[in-house]
This record gives C-alpha cells, structure tokens and sequence, in this order.
C-alpha cells in the first residue's frame, strides 16, 4: 500500500517530540523539520519525487526509488554529498556523525513490521497521521471512458443511416 504520513496543523503544538524520535531511530539526525508559519506549525519531509534527483545524482545506487518510496541504503552511501546538492527541497542531509547522508524514508521498515512511522508514534498529539495514497487515474482511460458514451450514438446513427 502506497502510503504518506500527513500533517494537521490545527492539532500541532510545535512540541518537537516527533522530531526527536525520528533522530532517535537514525543515528542522530532527524529527518522531519516542525516550521513555525505566522502562528501554525507544519511539518515538512521528503517529498517522495516520482522521479528524484537525488537518487539520479548519487553514484553508488544508495538513494533510490522502491515501492513508491525514496530510500537510502545506508551501507551504499559513500557520503558525497550529490544528492544533497541535487534535491530540490533541500531533504538529504548529511550526518557529521556517521560520515553519510540521511532522509525521510518513511520508516518504510517498521511499517512492513506492522509499526507506525516513529514520528508518527511519537506525536502527543496526534498531529501525524498514515494515510494511503492512491495512484491517480491514468488519464488515457479516463478519456477513453468520457469518449465511449460520445461514439455510441454516432455509431448507432451510422447504421440506421
């Protein structure tokens, strides 16, 4: 299941502890940001670009797109820094402590073991919530399926006539 995690501002304090515990799980280094906006608080993440340029730009194959999720093999990353530079949001960051990048993954491996997102768990609030994504309708057949009720009673004219 393609999924997200999503964020309420109106039930946000800007408390932090979902940052927290998204360090906590990767060694250090949050990869979730809490911005104050005027008076709300938001929360910003990776993107999960259908076509990332951060994992166009890395050389080892570390940053890659699996499941609909951008995720960084951590034993491939070298530490080169080009996805940093190549991520248009500014989401890859780099880790003095471990010498390697990090970024949102959506803790894609404590959901395949039945957990939530560690932000998401964390959150006294209730804030951050899972929700599933659903891939939009392919645009062909949603033209063919508003031309096929045109075309019929063309074609029924054309055999009477």
């Amino acid at each position: 299941m393609p999924y997200t995690v999503v964020h309420n501002a109106e039930k946000c304090d800007g408390c932090l502890t979902c940052v927290k515990a998204c360090a906590e799980i990767h060694e250090g280094l949050a990869n979730c940001q809490i911005l104050k906006c005027g008076d709300k608080f938001v929360y910003f993440s990776c993107m999960q670009c259908k076509r990332p340029q951060c994992a166009e730009a890395c050389p080892t194959g570390a940053m890659r797109r699996e499941n609909e999720i951008v995720v960084l093999v951590r034993d491939l990353c070298v530490g080169c820094l080009n996805c940093v530079y190549a991520c248009p949001w500014g989401v890859p960051r780099f880790n003095p402590q471990t010498g390697r990048v990090g970024k949102c993954d959506l803790c894609h491996e404590r959901v395949a073991e039945g957990k939530k997102p560690a932000c998401v768990e964390a959150c006294p609030n209730e804030a951050l919530a899972v929700k599933e994504v659903k891939p939009p309708a392919k645009k062909k057949a949603a033209a063919a399926a508003k031309a096929a009720p045109k075309a019929a009673p063309k074609a029924a004219a054309a055999k009477g006539g």
